[in-house]
């Protein structure tokens, strides 16, 4: 077997990305891929499965990035307000959260943008769902302490996830809109000043 040179998958993953983003996933070419990069169809074939696999190679691990970056957020604040009887309140700045995570988004804004543009957006779909999972998660834990206090309470589960959804849903669209990270770190602040108080709102708590 032929041994690997150093660099190659590199400048795939380089080349692949510059090839989606100006051509789309339906019509990149492995071959031109693997022109750019200076080398074969075949060494990209010994590398990934397919043109998925080589999609999937640059998209995974920034997506799988932000859910860890959430998941780490989501647990340092619900450990510190387990058992709260109040509506919980950040301890550390809540914009201070998302601002970091906008800016995860922005070091991150051409993989993000192929994630949301190509394979019908599947992979972006996916990391929606999944973070809204984490905080539906954490939202549930929290209502079911107040269940005596909320009526139609399965009913609310519902509107709790959908809302969390459209939060996360949100938070991109300075990434589809094309805005400055200075523009985009005012719109998260807004952002988040106007679901907080739309949570409070719910009158989760008397």
């Amino acid at each position: 077997m032929p041994k690997r040179i150093i660099g190659v998958s590199a400048r795939l993953l380089d080349c692949a990305k510059e090839e989606f983003l100006e051509k789309g996933f339906q019509n990149a070419s492995i071959r031109e891929i693997a022109k750019k990069a200076d080398t074969s169809p075949r060494a990209v074939y010994t590398r990934f499965p397919n043109k998925e696999g080589l999609f999937d190679a640059i998209v995974e691990p920034v997506v799988d990035g932000f859910i860890d970056l959430y998941q780490k957020f989501g647990d340092t604040f619900w450990s510190e307000h387990k058992g709260a009887m109040s509506v919980p309140h950040f301890s550390a700045d809540p914009n201070a959260v998302y601002i970091e995570m906008m800016d995860y988004i922005y070091d991150h804004a051409d993989t993000f943008k192929l994630a949301m543009g190509c394979l019908e957006g599947s992979r972006y779909v996916a990391m929606i769902e999944k973070v809204t999972s984490i905080n539906s998660g954490f939202l549930e834990q929290f209502a079911e302490m107040r269940k005596e206090n909320i009526g139609n309470f399965d009913v609310m589960l519902k509107v709790l996830h959908m809302l969390t959804h459209s939060f996360y849903t949100a938070l991109f669209e300075p990434i589809r809109h094309d805005m400055s990270r200075e523009d985009a770190r005012f719109y998260v602040i807004k952002l988040c000043n106007f679901f907080v108080c739309g949570i409070q709102g719910l009158n989760l708590v008397q």
